[in-house]
């Protein structure tokens, strides 16, 4: 009976980027095809076998730097062994990267100025060789070559992570040490997953990447409104514990939300060249630093979390029990429904809706409910104008998205109707926000209406601005003044 591999075979491509034959760094890329060959699958590439102009011309690439090309994607990671000359990388490796890491192969210049690297979902460990002392090099020097390679190229062409394997002094270094690099650099195959993919630093920051945190601040000051409201009409003391797990119960869902559009939305995060903080997902996927499998996983951990909190607060709350399972189960729904079939309410042009009432009504009436708070007009009074005020941030936000939205069919407001109409709707949604809340706002609220009218009127005239030259690519002032406004409408009710 065969076994199963307990591990993932990777495709590994070596370069050698040493001028010489004879040289050290030749011995290193040798141990390293023998430690990966064992568990990946592996290619080589010697640079100094190469026969192509280091200049960048303009010329048509030679057929060695087309299969360069090639090579590097067909690879998931690459491993380049360098020697350090006097500070930097050798004529023959910068050559080599200034021709073959052309636009459009490695990288993508947006409209707006910006760019987006084109190699995701690859990572790399360069091997590095030099005579200065490495915290000469480390700490006086700065690292230039290593920051010249790592972060203005590989991260630049979206390859990331990136790890660093330093061997110095090398001229003198004794025969056993030269042998103990060589077995460190062996290892490299059995190290690969966990060391350039699983490592725990880089897996904390891909799920935070995943978890996109910006998402979740409004939430949680809708949630404190509606429980701080509830409390006050109530008379009664704040419950803490109740407040506590229903904003955990409202982060789960939200966590739950951003993982689901991750796995349903790959192929437009894949096309879109306009991603910012707000938009395009988090694209853990597309620059592989997590895959598919994992963020199911952690759904179903989120939604196991989710049961339990749900339960305990079934035991606190035993006198609404219906309301706070109703609430819970109504958020579940919207936010896997929002990409997810079988409801992919974006699709039919009901995805801003949905994220409206999920961040206004939803979390107002679960911080309401979290305070006992019995039923009423307070919190729908609370959320109504909350509503409306974030519409045109999740209107704005599907701007830059467009093209690729439209290419798999994902009908937002701005793909349905074009960005003209959804600017105008935006904008209508501001201005009924500030009415609402003007008219519906009880007690001594003057200063936040004058606040909240001179925002909607700042981002009506922005608007009105935008709609006379409606573009592609990025607007991150824009949409950083819309996703502004919907914050005073939280902060009025605390």
């Amino acid at each position: 009976m065969n076994e199963v591999p307990t591990h993932r075979r990777y495709r590994v491509l070596v370069i050698d980027a040493h001028p010489r034959a004879d040289s050290f760094c030749q011995g290193l890329a040798a141990a390293a095809v023998e430690g990966f060959e064992a568990l990946h699958e592996v290619r080589r590439l010697s640079l100094r076998e190469l026969d192509f102009n280091l200049h960048h011309l303009g010329q048509e690439l030679e057929p060695c730097l087309r299969h360069s090309q090639q090579e590097i994607l067909w690879a998931e990671h690459l491993v380049i062994v360098h020697p350090v000359w006097w500070g930097s990388m050798p004529a023959l490796l910068k050559g080599w990267l200034d021709r073959v890491l052309l636009p459009g192969f490695a990288f993508a210049e947006r409209e707006d100025g910006g760019w987006d690297g084109l190699l995701g979902g690859r990572s790399a460990t360069l091997i590095v060789t030099m005579d200065t002392p490495v915290w000469v090099f480390r700490w006086i020097l700065r690292s230039p070559s290593i920051q010249a390679l790592r972060a203005a190229t590989l991260n630049f062409c979206g390859i990331s992570p990136v790890r660093i394997m330093l061997f110095s002094p090398v001229r003198h270094a004794s025969s056993p040490q030269r042998q103990q690099w060589l077995q460190q650099v062996r290892q490299l195959g059995a190290q690969l997953e966990k060391k350039s993919h699983n490592g725990w630093q880089a897996r904390c920051r891909a799920w935070l990447q995943a978890m996109r945190p910006q998402f979740y601040v409004f939430p949680w000051l809708a949630l404190t409104a509606g429980a701080v409201n509830a409390s006050a009409s109530n008379g009664t003391a704040f419950r803490w514990s109740t407040y506590s797990l229903c904003w955990a119960a409202a982060w789960l869902l939200e966590f739950i939300s951003v993982l689901t559009n991750e796995i349903h939305d790959f192929k437009t995060d894949t096309a879109n060249r306009n991603s910012g903080p707000f938009t395009g997902g988090s694209r853990v996927l597309v620059q592989g630093l997590l895959r598919e499998p994992e963020l199911y996983t952690g759904r179903r951990a989120a939604c196991g979390g989710l049961v339990i909190i749900a339960l305990l607060l079934a035991i606190l709350l035993i006198d609404h029990k219906p309301q706070i399972l109703g609430l819970l189960i109504t958020g579940l729904v919207l936010g896997i429904g929002y990409t997810a079939p079988p409801l992919k309410l974006v699709y039919r042009t009901l995805g801003e809706l949905n994220v409206a009432f999920t961040h206004s009504v939803f979390v107002v009436l679960l911080g309401h409910v979290s305070q006992s708070g019995g039923s009423g007009l307070q919190p729908w009074m609370i959320s109504a104008p909350m509503f409306f005020a974030i519409l045109p941030a999740i209107i704005l936000a599907g701007f830059p998205d467009l093209e690729a939205d439209a290419s798999v069919g994902k009908q937002t407001l701005a793909v349905r109707f074009g960005r003209p109409f959804a600017a105008k709707a935006a904008m209508g949604a501001a201005f009924i926000a500030a009415i609402m809340h003007t008219c519906l706002t009880v007690g001594p609220g003057f200063w936040m209406d004058t606040v909240i009218l001179l925002h909607a009127s700042a981002l009506m005239i922005a608007l009105s601005a935008y709609m006379r030259q409606p573009h592609a690519g990025r607007i991150n002032g824009l949409l950083m003044l819309a996703l502004s406004y919907m914050v005073w409408f939280a902060l009025a009710h605390l």
